[in-house]
């Protein structure tokens, strides 16, 4: 009987931590970090998993910040992100706003962005980028795919390991989601700000978290350190319902 090596026990015992997760076979590449604390530690992964699929609902004008600091934390100064978009979202409301992007540290040439009419092509964009590996991350904005298309997005986001975000319609939110393969699902409400009028915070609602559990938080970005801050001590509870 051959001798077991200690990489094979190694990639065992990741196999049975993915399982454990309930998950897919998910790749270990280096997590991105929100908070650094008690965001993290709620993650499975110690962080937003990289290479996964992660579901954002919120309307474009109250969770445009948050997903541009998750954006932000996935790319940092350099990476590339592909952005495809439903061409009604972009009749709506534009491109988003360079001097809006500074904010949270990314430049406007650090986007590239794809439009397209119907949501088949946006997935295939999507599905596209995600396969290059080239890519800090992937977006997919203004559509609700349905279970058969997140699961093909999850599991070219695990071979590639790159940040895949889906941020479906507004409308979207006050219906019942459709069911999806994405490792989290989250839902961000824009709150008033106590310091000054450029201070971001929102209430985060992490809705689902494959291997992990429901919880909620007041969170703020700052601006000094481009990373996400809890706003209250008490904002990490158990999400009701």
């Amino acid at each position: 009987m051959a001798k077991t090596g200690a990489a094979d026990l190694a990639a065992l015992k990741r196999a049975i931590r993915g399982i454990e997760q309930g998950g897919y076979g998910v790749c270990e590449a280096t997590p991105i970090s929100l908070d650094g604390n008690a965001i993290d530690a709620a993650l499975p992964w110690g962080g937003l998993a990289r290479a996964g699929l992660h579901d954002i609902a919120c309307g474009e004008a109250t969770g445009f910040g948050f997903h541009a600091g998750l954006l932000r934390r996935a790319a940092g100064e350099t990476g590339l992100v592909l952005w495809c978009r439903h061409a009604g979202m972009e009749r709506e409301t534009g491109l988003p706003y360079g001097p809006g992007l500074s904010a949270f540290g990314l430049a406007a040439t650090q986007f590239v962005f794809v439009r397209a009419r119907k949501p088949a092509d946006i997935l295939w964009a999507m599905e596209e980028g995600l396969q290059a590996g080239s890519l800090a991350a992937v977006v997919g904005d203004g559509i609700s795919p349905d279970f058969t298309a997140t699961r093909r997005l999850q599991l070219a986001a695990e071979i590639s390991s790159t940040p895949s975000f889906l941020l479906p319609p507004a409308a979207t939110g006050s219906k019942t989601a459709p069911l999806s393969a994405a490792l989290t699902r989250w839902r961000v409400q824009a709150l008033p700000s106590v310091r000054d009028g450029l201070h971001m915070r929102w209430r985060v609602e992490l809705k689902r978290c494959r291997g992990g559990a429901p919880k909620q938080w007041t969170v703020e970005w700052d601006e000094q350190t481009f990373c996400f801050r809890l706003a209250e001590i008490l904002a990490d509870r158990a999400a009701a319902g």
